[in-house]
């Protein structure tokens, strides 16, 4: 508990959270929060009492849909949407649009928004007979079975279906 309430305490004013690494200098940009450790912020609070009740994380969730509509680099670390965050990354270790997508899922601030809906949308034309297939696995796991490059994931796609199963589309068994 105390680190969700850390998290609220430090979050940015634009929505999201931001780390304090700099590598790439400093500019406009990098006084935006990063959308990668805002992802992965709303991702924990998804398991408290706080998800679709607190309006601190409807901000976060706002300010990764502007996200989706700018693709800007933002942040110190220059998070952007570009041709890597289109590739289906599995495990959910970088931000990604699957990441993206599953995440945001959990959001009731989000299931109904046109940017989330447009998110989903490519993320299902990446679809192969109705399973995730793996773009871009981690370079240190890409020998595993679950996440292989180029093929089928079935633990990917119980993720894609409790996306569904989240935005009222489905379940587990679909």
């Amino acid at each position: 508990q105390k680190t969700f309430d850390h998290l609220l305490e430090i979050q940015h004013e634009d929505g999201g959270w931001r780390c304090q690494k700099f590598f790439f200098g400093r500019g406009p940009e990098t006084l935006a929060s990063n959308p990668g450790p805002t992802l992965s912020a709303l991702d924990a609070f998804r398991f408290t009492p706080e998800l679709n009740n607190n309006p601190a994380l409807n901000r976060a969730v706002e300010f990764l849909l502007r996200h989706w509509e700018t693709r800007a680099p933002l942040g110190p670390c220059h998070y952007g949407i570009g041709t890597l965050f289109m590739q289906v990354a599995f495990p959910f270790l970088t931000y990604n649009l699957f990441h993206y997508v599953h995440a945001l899922s959990f959001y009731d601030a989000a299931k109904g928004d046109p940017r989330f809906q447009e998110a989903l949308s490519a993320l299902r034309g990446k679809l192969q007979g109705g399973q995730i297939v793996v773009e871009r696995p981690n370079a240190k796991l890409q020998n595993l079975s679950f996440c292989k490059k180029g093929q089928p994931s079935a633990l990917a796609t119980r993720f894609y279906r409790e996306i569904l199963h989240n935005i009222g589309e489905g379940g587990e068994g679909t």
